[in-house]
C-alpha cells in the first residue's frame, strides 16, 4: 500500500496486545515501535478483540486512542485488525480473563481467535458483535493515525468454512461502511490447498473477500 514498509510482529510484546488491561505495557509498546522506526517501518497491524472490548468498553477504546499516539509519535500508521480465524493449529475457545501462558519456541502457542468458531455460528452473537464493530469504527472513523481496517483476518485459516463465516465477513463490511469511514476496508485474501494451490476450494469467502475490500491485501 503506497509502498509502504509494513510489519505485523513486534517480537518482545507481541502487537497483538489484544488491548487488555492484564497485559497491557504502554511503556514497552513504546520502546518496540521505537525499534521499528529505527528499522525504517511505517506501518504496524494491530490485532483486538472482541472480548477485551466486551469486558471494558471505556478502557479499551482509550488503549486504542494511546496505541495511535505512541505510533504516531514513531511516525507509525496502524491497520487495526478486527476479527481473525489465524492459527487454528492451537485453537481454543476465547474467554474473558487470564490468558494461558505462552509455550516457549512455539511461535504464537496460546493465540486466541476472534470471535472464535463457537461464536462465529451462533446468530445470537450478531449484535452483540456489530455493536462491537460499529462502535470501534465511529470512534476512529476520522482519526488519519488510523491507516485503514482489516475486517477480518485470513478467514477461515482453520479451515473450517461455514454458513456463520460467511454471513460474519458479508456483515463485518457491512457494519464498517455503515459508519463510513475515511479510512478503507479490506480482508486479506489467503485460503489456497496447500497441495494443489487451488483456490477454488474457498471461492465462496475469497469472493466476499475480493467484492467488498477497498483494497486488495493478501498473504502468501
Amino acid at each position: 500500500m503506497d509502498g509502504r514498509t509494513s510489519s505485523s510482529l513486534v517480537p518482545k510484546l507481541s502487537l497483538y496486545p489484544r488491548i487488555s488491561n492484564d497485559s497491557w505495557n504502554p511503556t514497552l509498546i513504546d520502546i518496540e515501535f521505537g525499534l521499528a522506526e529505527a528499522l525504517g517501518s511505517n506501518t504496524m497491524r494491530v490485532f483486538l478483540h472482541d472480548l477485551a472490548y466486551e469486558v471494558d468498553k471505556v478502557g479499551f477504546m482509550s488503549r486504542v486512542n494511546t496505541l495511535l499516539d505512541l505510533a504516531e509519535k514513531h511516525g507509525l500508521k496502524l491497520l487495526l485488525v478486527i476479527f481473525d480465524s489465524c492459527f487454528g493449529t492451537y485453537y481454543r475457545v476465547p474467554v474473558i480473563g487470564q490468558q494461558v501462558q505462552p509455550v516457549p519456541g512455539v511461535m504464537m502457542s496460546q493465540w486466541v481467535q476472534s470471535p472464535g468458531d463457537e461464536a462465529m455460528n451462533d446468530p445470537s452473537q450478531q449484535p452483540r458483535l456489530e455493536a462491537y464493530v460499529k462502535d470501534l469504527i465511529s470512534t476512529f472513523a476520522n482519526d488519519t493515525r488510523v491507516l485503514g481496517w482489516d475486517v477480518f483476518n485470513e478467514p477461515p485459516c482453520n479451515g473450517h468454512e461455514s454458513q456463520g463465516l460467511f454471513d460474519l465477513l458479508t456483515n463485518v463490511f457491512a457494519w464498517c461502511r455503515s459508519v463510513d469511514p475515511i479510512q478503507p476496508c479490506t480482508s486479506p485474501l489467503f485460503s489456497v490447498d496447500v497441495d494443489t494451490g487451488d483456490l477454488s476450494k474457498y471461492r465462496t469467502h475469497s469472493l466476499i473477500q475480493l467484492n467488498n475490500s477497498d483494497v486488495i491485501t493478501f498473504h502468501e
